[in-house]
């Protein structure tokens, strides 16, 4: 079986402290986004070495399998999934269910269950992960909805990422990878709803995110030109002066300004 332990270079009578402390020590080496693919699986194993020890009843439940193992069955092994889905009427366990199956390539399961929770009552991950955890499986669980098409589920996700991010950083060079996705269901990949409300809100939204200037420009442009369309110019007016402000040099930008300037509109 898997010596969870030895993944973290840890002993079995470790506090949960060190447990801790060893895992974030670790992460920040193997973490793909700063040491490449070549140590995905390192970082995947670490990652379910940290999620079985850190919690009591699953620690315990590896620790008396472990023991077994080495007293009379080295051929047992231990299955954490079965373990965890076993008790996942609890929430916490619940939440580690369903990043055990992002971690392990059965993200369509992961969303069943996430769905599954939600619809049953008020269900969060983040309250029952670590701040950075949250982030790294929102983001799993954002890809999967990717995959599948439902692109305000994805969007919701990164949001919720992006709001902590903002907050502190923690995903910090890997962050611009985030708003691009962001950007990118925004313009080309939302359904179409009845004078682009939901697009109007989200863009309402990312204008007050850390998009470099030229990005947070052509946001600015897009909400422009949408709330123009449903007749609220004062405030299409207000977003094209601050995409200028940004990036004057973008295509069309200065007949766009100027015909305003024309018809009355004046920087606020």
């Amino acid at each position: 079986m898997k010596d969870y332990y030895a993944i973290l270079g840890l002993c079995p009578n470790c506090s949960r402290a060190e447990i801790h402390k060893s895992y974030r020590s670790k992460a920040k080496e193997l973490h793909p986004d700063l040491s490449g693919d070549n140590q995905t699986a390192k970082f995947l194993a670490l990652k379910e070495a940290y999620e079985v020890l850190s919690g009591k009843l699953t620690r315990d439940a590896y620790n008396r399998s472990r023991r077994n193992a080495q007293k009379s069955r080295p051929e047992s092994t231990w299955d954490y999934r079965s373990f965890l889905n076993a008790q996942k009427d609890n929430p916490g366990s619940l939440a580690r269910l369903i990043c055990f199956d992002l971690l392990h390539d059965n993200g369509s399961q992961a969303v069943k269950l996430f769905e599954e929770a939600q619809s049953s009552g008020y269900f969060s991950l983040l309250q029952h992960l670590e701040r950075e955890d949250f982030m790294d499986y929102a983001f799993l669980l954002a890809e999967v909805y990717l995959e599948q098409n439902s692109f305000v589920k994805a969007y919701r996700l990164l949001r919720g990422i992006a709001r902590l991010e903002e907050e502190r950083p923690y995903f910090r060079h890997f962050y611009v990878e985030v708003l691009e996705i962001m950007s990118s269901i925004v313009q080309r990949q939302l359904p179409e709803d009845q004078d682009n409300r939901l697009r109007i809100a989200f863009l309402s939204d990312m204008i007050h995110l850390s998009y470099p200037p030229k990005d947070l420009a052509r946001l600015r442009k897009l909400l422009s030109e949408l709330l123009a369309s449903i007749g609220r110019y004062q405030e299409a007016a207000e977003n094209l002066f601050e995409a200028y402000k940004l990036a004057p040099r973008l295509p069309g930008m200065k007949e766009k300004i100027a015909s305003l300037r024309e018809s009355g509109y004046r920087c606020g």
